[in-house]
């Protein structure tokens, strides 16, 4: 259990590094909207965002430590929100302070278990001394992720991946392949549906990196 914790520690350190993205038009507009105290938006966002960084979050520190860590991640966005400065993607943005202050945690812990708990010195021993093996975990995650969307039929993985990869709108997307909407979202249902049963056991990862939810 602790080389598992250990291993997902590290993988989704070098993975957060790699994907760090500029912030899109429509995340200006939100950033925009909660600075200027827009209740509903910030609710959104917390909604969007809330149970997948708990997730994260329990790979690193138990579940009510999770979740007070995940109320602090968004009351420090909502008391501090007038000088808010966010220059990557919110997903990057989030799962970063959510990240840096499970580790603090572990900071001020200092304390190893027998169960999915270890010090932050045995973390950080490992970070230094085991690139290699963490190379090795990230292409094995990716290499399932690309596996499964193989598996997939040709016309639900063509109109997932113009979905997701090319960002396009279920309508954009209806329009260059004469098809409706609704059969759109459909295929995107079944690949969503596809992906996470052969990906079960990567969840809290692939959540972390929003690479197919939302």
């Amino acid at each position: 259990m602790k080389l598992r914790f250990i291993l997902c520690f590290t993988c989704g350190l070098r993975i957060f590094e790699a994907i760090r993205e500029s912030m899109n038009p429509s995340e200006k507009i939100i950033l925009q909207a909660i600075k200027n105290g827009e209740v509903t938006i910030y609710k959104e966002l917390f909604s969007k965002y809330s149970k997948s960084l708990f997730y994260y979050a329990c790979k690193f520190i138990d579940e009510d430590e999770a979740r007070d860590i995940v109320q602090d991640v968004f009351m420090a966005i909502w008391t501090q929100r007038s000088s808010l400065e966010i220059n990557t993607s919110l997903n990057s943005y989030l799962f970063g302070i959510t990240r840096n202050k499970c580790l603090k945690h572990l900071q001020r812990k200092e304390r190893t278990t027998d169960s999915d708990q270890l010090s932050i010195k045995e973390v950080q021993h490992y970070e230094m001394q085991n690139d290699a093996i963490s190379s090795l975990i990230e292409k094995e995650l990716n290499d399932k992720y690309e596996a499964a969307l193989q598996q997939l039929p040709p016309k639900c993985l063509e109109v997932f991946l113009m979905s997701r990869r090319m960002d396009l709108k279920n309508k954009e997307i209806a329009a260059q392949l004469d098809i409706s909407e609704k059969a759109v979202e459909k295929h995107i249902s079944k690949a969503l549906r596809h992906l996470r049963k052969e990906l079960k056991d990567y969840l809290p990862l692939l959540y972390y990196l929003g690479q197919f939810w939302g």
